[in-house]
């Protein structure tokens, strides 16, 4: 089973369950949970090869599949019937996956940095590293999609953190969380012609250069999704500004 955390406010307080994005780990949230464990219970999970879960190894036929029934795996372990959910990057990805497969286990939803569709410069630059990953370390690519996708000094404090926690997973794990960049964009593809079910807030950095346009063009005709754009943010917009962030998701799950 997946690792986690979690904390109780009280027996009847709802759920949140956050998802990190690759790469990460769940301590990418320690500004929300200063906050939030006020109000809600919490569950913070690490995805397989991350974090807590680093030792859970990630073999060839990993898939996103499941990865989604690894998380509802530790929701159902702790009899946890509803939930609200909050991620960030491709854990964006696999709260939506979530809800379209589980939705009687979702409640309202923020995604944070989310990936809606892949741009053509975005699909470059992942093919790119599929390519060289056999003969490319691994710190050095964590280092390029830090700079690619959290570019600007804003950033600097959450590229920081990406690259300390990606350095934290193995070699293997790291290689086949690549295999699965194909079947991310297949998902992604559908993505974009789903009609999301449950009340979703989109929070993203007006920084974010790969995704926050996409994201715009995905809410317009949507009425139960809603977009939150904070300046001097970018991709891991939880981190860059964190208050403003914090504001927000209270608002909408209160």
């Amino acid at each position: 089973m997946l690792k986690f955390k979690h904390f109780i406010k009280s027996d009847d307080a709802a759920w949140i369950t956050f998802i990190h994005g690759a790469g990460g780990s769940s301590t990418i949230w320690h500004k929300q949970v200063k906050v939030l464990k006020e109000h809600f219970n919490l569950l913070l999970i690490d995805l397989r090869g991350h974090g807590m879960s680093n030792d859970l190894p990630v073999n060839t036929d990993y898939s996103l599949g499941f990865v989604v029934d690894e998380v509802v795996e530790v929701i159902h372990h702790l009899s946890i019937k509803k939930s609200h959910f909050i991620g960030v990057s491709l854990g964006t990805i696999i709260i939506t996956k979530i809800s379209d497969l589980y939705p009687n286990i979702v409640d309202k939803v923020i995604l944070s940095g989310a990936i809606t569709s892949f741009s053509t410069r975005t699909l470059f630059l992942l093919r790119t590293a599929q390519a060289i990953k056999g003969f490319t370390p691994n710190i050095i690519l964590y280092r390029l999609f830090a700079l690619i996708i959290m570019p600007s000094k804003e950033h600097r404090v959450s590229r920081r953190i990406f690259i300390n926690e990606a350095k934290k997973i193995k070699n293997r794990a790291f290689k086949n969380w690549l295999r699965l960049l194909p079947e991310i964009k297949h998902t992604i593809d559908d993505i974009s012609k789903l009609k999301l079910s449950k009340p979703t807030l989109f929070i993203s950095g007006i920084e974010d250069y790969l995704f926050v346009r996409q994201i715009e063009e995905y809410v317009k005709d949507k009425s139960n999704c809603f977009l939150e754009k904070i300046n001097n943010s970018g991709h891991i917009v939880n981190i860059d500004q964190y208050q403003t962030f914090n504001k927000f998701a209270l608002k909408f799950l209160k």
